[in-house]
This record gives structure tokens, C-alpha cells and sequence, in this order.
């Protein structure tokens, strides 16, 4: 059985894994923006710091922050060990495998404290429930330095509100753009609270300040991609 706090996903297996990335190359201004806010907010940080990356995947994030800032550190943390190797293969190839360690498993499994830093990309609306999303946030508080930012970004929206439909319609009609067919998008729009949670923009914030975070402020977002700026308190 799987445990909400530690999801199985079918899609990040080794067949899946190396066309990752391409397969939502139409898609890429939006990764690139979340890319934007995670520079601007680690900026402030030592030139050094340490940072975090739950759900690692293929590395993205570290792609960009690793070229932006040159003596910056990196735990690399993801369940799915393809994955992860697209990662590792990403930094050997681009020249700063030396300033990551790879974790194949769950933040919790990671004994490292002491982090300046964070970031969990499209990651914890995989947990469907809210006492397992609360205790994945409260895992990464764990190991971040106090003041340490957090950039969250997930597939989230008020399904109760009024506009909820169109905006589901447009996000659909961006993913047509990677290819998805008709029946892949239909069962997207059914995929909330079976494969992504349901839980509303007000619920995940209160989820990160019970996870001992300070008050979350929204700063991004892009269809149903919403983005976080949060501190460990």
C-alpha cells in the first residue's frame, strides 16, 4: 500500500525518465519563470549556500541556479533513481557534478541539516492527503537554517470558485501544446484529487505555517501552477 507521504510514480521510471524534459519543452516558460523567482530570492543569499532541492527530478532548478551562482551547493533529494540520473548525467555534462550529492528517496530519509535554502517544484501536489503534504513541508523545515526560504510551486486552485472551469479549459488548451490528446486531457481534468491533491491555495498555505513556516506569499503563477515564497521560521 502506498503511504501519503511517499507516493509511487509510474511516470518517472526509467522508460519515462530521459524524455522527461522534452516532453514538456512547450511548456518551458513556465518552468523558466519559476526558474526566474528561485535566482532572485537565492540571490541574497552566502555565495556558498547550501541549498535543498525536494523532488529533485531531472535537476532542472540546479541547471539554472548552478550557472547563475557558481560556489552555490546542492542535495539533489527524488524517490525515482532514472530520474535522479538524468540529473547527475546534466551536471557531469555541464561541468558542477562536484558541487551536488544525489539522494534516491524522500526528504525525510536525509540526515543533512543546516540548509540556506530550499526549493519543491510541482512536487507535494502529488500528496493527495493533507496530513502527508503537511509532514513533507515539516520534513524540509527540519533541515532548513532558521530564515531559510522556501520556493514552493504546485498544481493548485479553489475548484469551488466560480472561474475554476475556464481556468482548467486554458490550462488544458496549453497542455495540447505538448502533445496530449483529447482523452489524455479528459482524464486530467478528473486526475485532481485522484492523482494531484485538491486542496485550495488558503488550505496549502496553512499547511506550510503548520509545517513551521512563516506566512506564505503567492508570487507566481501560470494556469493552475501556483508559486510560494515562504521562510523557515
Amino acid at each position: 500500500m502506498t503511504s501519503p507521504t511517499r507516493p509511487v510514480m509510474a511516470a518517472f521510471n526509467a522508460d519515462q525518465a530521459p524524455t522527461y524534459d522534452d516532453r514538456f519543452a512547450q511548456m518551458s516558460a513556465i518552468r523558466d519563470m519559476m526558474h526566474l523567482v528561485a535566482r532572485a530570492e537565492f540571490a541574497r543569499l552566502p555565495a556558498d549556500a547550501r541549498i535543498l532541492v525536494a523532488g529533485a527530478g531531472t535537476g532542472a532548478e540546479v541547471r539554472t541556479l548552478a550557472a547563475v551562482f557558481p560556489e552555490m551547493r546542492f542535495t539533489l533529494i527524488d524517490p525515482s533513481g532514472p530520474m535522479l540520473d538524468v540529473a547527475r548525467t546534466h551536471a557531469e555534462t555541464e561541468g558542477f557534478a562536484s558541487r551536488c550529492s544525489f539522494h534516491i528517496g524522500y526528504v525525510e530519509d536525509v540526515d543533512e541539516t543546516g540548509f540556506d535554502g530550499a526549493t519543491s517544484l510541482l512536487v507535494s501536489h502529488f500528496l493527495i492527503d493533507a496530513a502527508g503534504r503537511t509532514a513533507y513541508f515539516r520534513s524540509i523545515a527540519g533541515r532548513l537554517v532558521p530564515g531559510a526560504p522556501l520556493f514552493n510551486a504546485d498544481l493548485c486552485a479553489d475548484r469551488s470558485d466560480t472561474g475554476f472551469p475556464r481556468l482548467l479549459e486554458t490550462w488544458l488548451n496549453m497542455t495540447a501544446l505538448t502533445g496530449m490528446t483529447a482523452e489524455g486531457r479528459a482524464h486530467y481534468a478528473n486526475a485532481f484529487g485522484q492523482d494531484f491533491a485538491v486542496h485550495g491555495p488558503s488550505q496549502l498555505e496553512g499547511m506550510l505555517e503548520n509545517a513551521g513556516f512563516t506566512r506564505p506569499v503567492q508570487c507566481f503563477q501560470a494556469g493552475l501552477v501556483r508559486g510560494w515564497m515562504a521562510a523557515k521560521r
